[in-house]
């Protein structure tokens, strides 16, 4: 007696036949090896930069709650723990002893930032020279005219944070400390003016910007930025980086292989 022959339906055969198949591409695959691991370390970076910027505005606000010191207890204290610190002391200002930093923009508009030297402490005892930023001022974006501030005479009462920057920034050209002034520079390079400084003053100086408070009657525009990226704009970027390294990796896998056709394949076949 003969039996029924068997034979087997068109998905059955179909997906016996169709195998997953790797079929590498040295240019794809030189491509990828470069790339994957760059975008991973962009995103990464991004994350390590936003809890940077959250700690630094933690720190802030901590230090909001503390008191003010005078600039010689300040000095007492490791460098570190410095940045962001409240300092509050008797300055004495003279009006032709300032600098503009130069292009300073504040909502699209051109300016300076006015750093004033100013004498702290008695004179007999060894007063420093505290390098005192007053704020933004607007300037002319033709550069044709230099802004001429009116900077207090005298003594004044001065309340400031000290700002430690992040790092020097790239300049162009020699950024020397004038020994004329007022003068325009591009960046407050006080670590490279140390010397100078000293002998052009006569005095020790202080060897951190301090940054007045907004409320200061001393101060000019002041209203400074914690951070100029946000944790959450840096997150974001991170993503950005992510997931660029994500569509680089399927485009390498589906480049480098039938990935598609199986599983188009497998789908149809399992619903027959």
């Amino acid at each position: 007696m003969w039996g029924e022959a068997h034979l087997p339906k068109s998905g059955e055969c179909n997906q016996t036949k169709m195998k997953l198949r790797v079929e590498l591409d040295w240019r794809t695959t030189l491509a990828t090896v470069l790339l994957l691991p760059t975008l991973l370390s962009l995103g990464f970076w991004q994350l390590e930069r936003g809890d940077e910027k959250a700690e630094l505005i933690a720190r802030l606000e901590a230090r909001r709650l503390e008191p003010p010191m005078s600039l010689a207890a300040t000095m007492r204290l490791p460098t570190q723990d410095l940045a962001d610190r409240q300092v509050a002391f008797t300055a004495t200002f003279d009006e032709d002893n300032y600098v503009l930093l130069d292009n300073r923009l504040r909502d699209g508009r051109f300016g300076y930032e006015v750093v004033a030297f100013v004498s702290v402490g008695d004179a007999s005892a060894g007063a420093l020279i505290a390098p005192l930023n007053l704020g933004w001022i607007e300037g002319d974006r033709s550069r044709m005219t230099t802004p001429s501030p009116q900077i207090p005479v005298g003594e004044h009462q001065v309340h400031g944070r000290i700002y430690q920057s992040a790092g020097e920034a790239f300049l162009l050209g020699e950024n020397a400390f004038p020994a004329q002034r007022p003068a325009v520079v591009q960046q407050l390079t006080l670590a490279r003016w140390e010397e100078s400084m000293r002998e052009t003053l006569g005095r020790a100086v202080f060897p951190y910007e301090v940054r007045v408070l907004p409320t200061e009657p001393t101060a000019f525009s002041a209203e400074w930025a914690v951070v100029n990226q946000t944790p959450a704009k840096h997150r974001g970027y991170a993503v950005q980086w992510f997931t660029m390294a994500a569509a680089l990796g399927l485009a390498f896998i589906f480049r480098s292989s039938n990935l598609a056709t199986w599983l188009r394949h497998r789908f149809l076949s399992s619903g027959e």
